[in-house]
């Protein structure tokens, strides 16, 4: 195997890419909506400015995520993960400061495109050095961002309760300083992996024809991107409807917490099992659990259904999104991988954008939570419908072989040297 060639060992790379990951996308992303109310209350925002702040980490994300796989095909994965995490740092270091909003407005800006260009070339990483195992490591990345929310869950009461109403600034400071010790790991651990060689056939087509007009892609990029479309609805209204259908505060509190802890683990346990029946048998499982999980509540809106309902759903959704970026990488060859995984990202991120507005219009035009839920089950049977349709195996056999020669880029370069191999 290639890791294995090169010394590099997994469970060192699979350390430092989550402690990348909860730097940037659980602190720079996730762990807003747990700070917001102290923000909002201290900045006198009003929720549409609150609102507009976790809107802009999201542009800012879709601004760049597209464009970071081509990137690291010119710069290579390492500089950019450094990069992007140094942004985002820097990013939480500027919130702990700012006093007006429009510097807040900024600072949010850095941390939606310092995680567009840590996330994407971490995975094409993991995947050149550990591809039998880019399922498992992948869904280690992913769970990242649930350990991420849940640190800042259990953060936000004592920095509160230490530094008063300012205590939310010291979360961001802490924040920054975590991120600069992930950049200091990153760099002692990680390294760009070999570069493999194109068949000759294809070495003259364009990223046009090999990634963003291939069918497999565009399947893949559907299929995510109907994945985004559902992501956030449930965590965006699922906490109300809990409390209309006569539940505690605490007991929604409780149900919501166990969707969260699932989903730490959701991510390494499906990526190991597709690592074994495949990735389109997988996708398949989490796609259909998915959606009955979101019906349950509908039919059964009671304590004991809502509580199966969040398990499900923790136990598959965050599987859902690392086998979807698995797929990815493997229907290309490995030099166009970082491409095809920025480019179904872009369509994941647009959904997430729609989701929760034409959720909440929903709810509004009809005034039934449910009526949320069923569409996101709709969307995600959508989704399993396509999967279907995908091939297991997509890529030719002697791309994605193992057995294929690693090539380091600087060999590549020289023309004889290549011609040998």
């Amino acid at each position: 195997m290639l890791a294995k060639e090169h010394d590099q060992n997994i469970w060192k790379y699979a350390f430092a890419s989550v402690a990348v990951t909860v730097s940037s996308l659980g602190f720079g992303r996730m762990s807003y909506g747990i700070i917001m109310p102290f923000m909002k209350e201290n900045l006198a925002m009003s929720y549409k400015q609150a609102g507009l702040l976790a809107t802009t980490v999201s542009i800012g994300y879709l601004m760049m995520v597209i464009f970071v796989g081509l990137l690291v095909t010119q710069y290579g994965a390492k500089k950019l993960v450094i990069f992007g995490t140094g942004l985002v740092s820097f990013g939480l270091f500027m919130l702990s400061f700012v006093a007006g909003y429009g510097w807040t407005l900024f600072a949010m800006l850095l941390l939606g495109i310092g995680t567009a260009f840590t996330y994407t070339p971490l995975i094409t990483i993991l995947v050149g050095w550990f591809p039998r195992e880019r399922g498992m490591l992948i869904g280690f990345l992913v769970s990242g961002m649930g350990l991420g929310t849940l640190i800042s869950s259990a953060l936000i009461p004592f920095f509160s309760t230490w530094f008063g109403d300012m205590g939310w600034r010291y979360l961001w400071f802490f924040y920054g300083a975590l991120s600069i010790v992930s950049i200091i790991i990153a760099l002692i651990i990680l390294r760009d992996p070999p570069i493999l060689l194109l068949p000759k056939e294809t070495q003259k087509r364009t990223f046009w024809t090999k990634v963003y007009l291939d069918k497999r892609v565009l399947r893949v990029a559907f299929i995510y991107g109907l994945v985004g479309f559902a992501y956030l609805v449930p965590q965006s209204f699922l906490f109300s409807y809990i409390l209309e259908v006569g539940l505690t505060k605490f007991q929604a509190g409780q149900i919501m917490a166990i969707s969260g802890i699932m989903a730490i683990f959701s991510g390494p346990l499906w990526g190991g099992v597709s690592d074994r029946i495949g990735r389109k048998s997988a996708l398949l499982a989490t796609l259909g659990i998915g959606a009955v999980s979101l019906i349950i509540p509908v039919v059964f809106p009671v304590y004991s259904g809502l509580i199966v309902s969040q398990f499900l759903w923790g136990a598959t959704i965050v599987g859902m999104l690392s086998l979807c970026q698995a797929l990815s990488t493997e229907q290309v060859h490995p030099t166009y991988a970082p491409v095809a995984l920025g480019y179904v990202t872009f369509f994941f991120a647009a959904g997430q954008l729609l989701g929760p507005g034409v959720g909440g219009w929903i709810i509004d035009r009809f005034e039934q939570i449910p009526l949320a839920l069923i569409m996101c089950s709709v969307l995600l049977a959508l989704a399993f419908l396509l999967t279907i349709r995908m091939n297991a195996h997509a890529v030719e056999e002697d791309v994605t072989a193992l057995e294929a020669k690693p090539v380091l880029k600087s060999i590549c370069m020289n023309e004889t040297s290549a011609k040998e191999l």
